[in-house]
């Protein structure tokens, strides 16, 4: 009876030495894949720009580059506006909001750039908050005309940060407002972003009559209402329309826009996923050291591959003051002023709950 049970302890030997072999090859088979896939990646990242500072311009070069961004006041026209002292800004900040491992803010900057020119106005600032503790990705446009105070150059558009200081200055900027940590920021500028969306193949927007009739009108092509599939330069046109109602709907359509761009990554098979990057990559610029960028690959993207993006848009409905400003002698604006920034913290303070 002996017998028996020594060669059935023998076969589970045989069959544990097999299972343990397979596992090791297949680990090694693992570990070899992810170090194609990692030094493939390390490889396409490369490609991406990358800055690790921002140059300045002087105040006296900074008011200069405003000029073209006002309005000539007409002394014949009765449009009423308000004077600059009439605005009032938070005298004193009180604490950030959002800290804690668990959100990632990473802030996306369509700058309003063609090929030869230097930086310029963000004409869209929009914030990508990854909340990891509730899994949610949501994507908060700033309104690029709220009148705010930029540190070192006084008071003006919020959009006009980052073409005096770059990246740092528009993000301490908002952190000043907003309370809003940015833990890395990524650029396209406008002929990038038109690339971008054709090497994709296009995004398919759901038009409204208006905008199509309009856009009809300016470019002379043959939109409908409806779903459309939009190439590069058809998508940014209608991310930087507003002729027809104003920029809160414009932030809207970036939004669109971009959360369609994502689905159309997302639903590329993954072999044309990783060939787009290397097509993809040079189109961008970022601060964001490579180190961290393979940190947030594996961390984020799971994230964006199952999520449902939501969006929103800041400052929110009912806590602001909208209308035209006298920003110098015989100059006016159209703005955003007189924000309640505290209750726009509370909304970010909601978003960044880390309680699913």
């Amino acid at each position: 009876m002996s017998k028996p049970r020594k060669k059935r302890k023998a076969n589970w030997k045989r069959i544990a030495l097999i299972v343990t072999c397979v596992f090791l090859s297949l680990l090694l088979v693992l570990l070899a894949i992810a170090g194609v896939v990692l030094n493939y990646l390390d490889k396409s990242l490369d490609k991406m720009n990358y800055v690790t500072g921002d140059t300045t311009v002087s105040p006296e070069d900074a008011s200069s580059m405003a000029m073209d961004e006002w309005l000539s006041i007409d002394p014949n026209d009765t449009t009423p506006y308000i004077d600059q002292s009439e605005i009032t800004f938070p005298t004193e900040f009180t604490q950030p909001v959002g800290q804690g491992d668990h959100i990632v803010n990473i802030l996306l900057v369509g700058q309003d750039a063609r090929k030869g020119q230097g930086t310029q106005r963000s004409d869209a600032m929009i914030l990508a908050t990854f909340n990891k503790s509730t899994g949610e990705i949501t994507l908060t446009s700033f309104m690029r005309d709220q009148y705010v105070q930029i540190p070192g150059y006084g008071a003006t558009k919020l959009c006009h940060a980052y073409q005096y200081g770059g990246m740092s200055l528009l993000n301490q900027t908002l952190y000043n407002y907003y309370g809003v940590e940015i833990h890395g920021n990524v650029e396209v500028n406008f002929s990038g972003f038109a690339e971008i969306i054709d090497l994709l193949g296009g995004v398919e927007i759901k038009l409204t009559e208006k905008e199509a009739d309009k856009l009809n009108e300016l470019e002379g092509w043959s939109l409908t209402a409806g779903v459309n599939k939009l190439n590069g330069a058809q998508a940014l046109r209608y991310s930087r329309l507003r002729s027809i109602d104003s920029d809160f709907q414009r932030t809207e359509r970036q939004r669109k826009v971009l959360l369609s761009l994502i689905n159309a990554y997302k639903n590329q098979p993954v072999t044309k996923m990783v060939e787009l990057l290397d097509k993809i990559l040079p189109l961008i610029t970022t601060n964001i050291p490579k180190e961290q960028i393979y940190s947030y690959v594996w961390e984020l993207f799971p994230m964006l591959a199952k999520t449902e993006v939501g969006s929103m848009r800041l400052p929110a409905s009912g806590t602001f003051s909208s209308g035209l400003v006298k920003v110098s002698e015989g100059y006016m604006a159209s703005c955003q002023y007189n924000i309640d920034f505290e209750a726009n913290r509370r909304i970010l303070e909601d978003l960044f709950d880390e309680i699913p």
